[in-house]
């Protein structure tokens, strides 16, 4: 991974200020009254972008207050209380059961049917679709409909769409399947509906508070069936709980290593072979073997491991915190090694945090264990990483020695290396843990 000098960092740090601050001044979307918001549904995303196709960069929870900034069609770009800027639709603010499991498919019914930047014929065009084209349908207004479109989102009017309907008898005959890997669940929201059948449309029969364990039954769809404690049987949105190959509660906030779920990321992967050494080997390899060292390391230990890849495959950069988000993981850390401009032109280790309560702690931990390694140690710093920056659990990147350098290729791709930043990463998360 290229290592940008603090000067070069400094720069881009202040021009970045500088559009973010004209980008404020004179915002594209339309400008909305400042208002302060409280939020009274159980969950909202806050996403990058004005669209369900946007990647979330967080998520509120009832009673949090979000500063209105500008609107853009349904969509509120907002200012959190961590002084972040994202967007939340407005539909979502009071709807606790929404998710991408309620977009609906649907068929283009006409020849080139124009996409459209915004629900207005003299918006810009950003693209055609062409007739039985499938799409999927996130939201509708005043006969248009927005789209997922080439990994955002477009209008297009909803005359021209043809939308598979779904109704509650479908689902109900939604043949439930059994996977026994699963034991019990536990939920993660509040407020969470039992229902009499898998579809938001089912009648609720209960309502049952976060951390409730659940016997599980089977799967239908997108809904689990289970039994409460009390004996009622029903469903619940799998977006709503997490399954446990066991009959005890899934634990968060993990005291010991071994109650912990940790998500072990290494870094590339794929046609993404990241930085070149000057043996040309690639990075994409040897953090794939570090990872493996370290979750066998970790395993032993007693914690639940889940890597992102397992293979020299390719994983894109989302996809790896929203896995961590999914397993509720205690720990994510992603594996990497470091590149300079030119050969042989730095050395040593560095340790990579994004926010400073959620992530640091789990940074510094760690990172006095490795100053047990052969090479230097460059500390703790902060790092705007995508896997760091969109990450709900605590998170950090490791950079363990720079690829392109002679004396650290001597050990990054030894074994004896590599088992000692497992012992030492299993150490520093025990001691994160206590």
């Amino acid at each position: 991974m290229f290592r940008p000098t603090k000067k070069l960092i400094g720069l881009v740090l202040l021009l970045s200020l500088i559009f973010a601050g004209s980008s404020l001044a004179r915002p594209t979307a339309t400008h909305a009254r400042q208002e302060t918001i409280t939020v009274t549904a159980n969950t909202v995303n806050v996403r990058m972008g004005p669209g369900l196709a946007y990647d979330t960069m967080a998520q509120l929870k009832k009673g949090d207050k979000i500063t209105v900034i500008t609107q853009k069609n349904s969509w509120y770009q907002v200012r959190l209380s961590s002084d972040k800027i994202g967007w939340v639709a407005s539909w979502l603010l009071k709807n606790t059961e929404i998710s991408s499991a309620t977009n609906t498919e649907g068929t283009i019914n006409t020849a080139n049917v124009l996409a459209k930047e915004n629900p207005a014929d003299d918006s810009d065009t950003l693209g055609t679709l062409q007739q039985n084209a499938t799409v999927t349908v996130v939201y509708e207004k005043t006969g248009w409909s927005q789209i997922l479109f080439k990994k955002t989102v477009a209008w297009v009017k909803s005359a021209y769409i043809t939308e598979k309907k779904t109704s509650d008898n479908t689902t109900e005959n939604i043949q439930p399947t059994v996977d026994s890997s699963i034991k019990s669940l536990t939920l993660h929201d509040d407020n969470v509906k039992l229902r009499s059948s898998p579809s938001i449309g089912g009648h609720i029969k209960a309502t049952l508070s976060k951390k409730s364990q659940l016997t599980y039954l089977a799967t239908a769809g997108d809904w689990y069936k289970v039994q409460t404690k009390d004996g009622k049987t029903g469903y619940v949105a799998n977006w709503t709980a997490t399954p446990s190959t066991s009959n005890k509660p899934v634990t968060t906030n993990a005291n010991d290593l071994a109650e912990a779920t940790i998500v072990l990321d290494a870094g590339h992967g794929g046609n993404d072979s990241g930085a070149l050494s000057q043996k040309k080997t690639y990075e994409k390899t040897f953090t794939l073997q570090i990872v493996k060292k370290v979750a066998a390391k970790l395993r032993q230990g007693g914690a639940h491991v889940v890597l992102t890849r397992k293979s020299d495959k390719y994983v894109g950069l989302s996809p790896r915190p929203a896995l961590a988000k999914k397993v509720h993981a205690d720990a994510f850390i992603s594996i990497h090694l470091d590149s300079s401009p030119e050969n042989n032109q730095a050395s040593g280790t560095t340790t990579y945090y994004y926010g400073k309560s959620k992530d640091k702690p789990l940074a510094n931990a760690l990172n006095k264990q490795l100053d047990h390694l052969p090479l230097d140690n460059r500390g703790v710093e902060f790092g705007n990483f995508l896997v760091l920056r969109d990450n709900k659990q605590p998170a950090v990147l490791l950079e363990l020695g720079y690829i392109n350098d002679s004396n650290d290729y001597k050990h990054i791709h030894s074994s004896s290396y590599q088992t000692e930043i497992a012992n030492d990463i299993y150490k520093g998360l025990t001691r994160y843990f206590k």
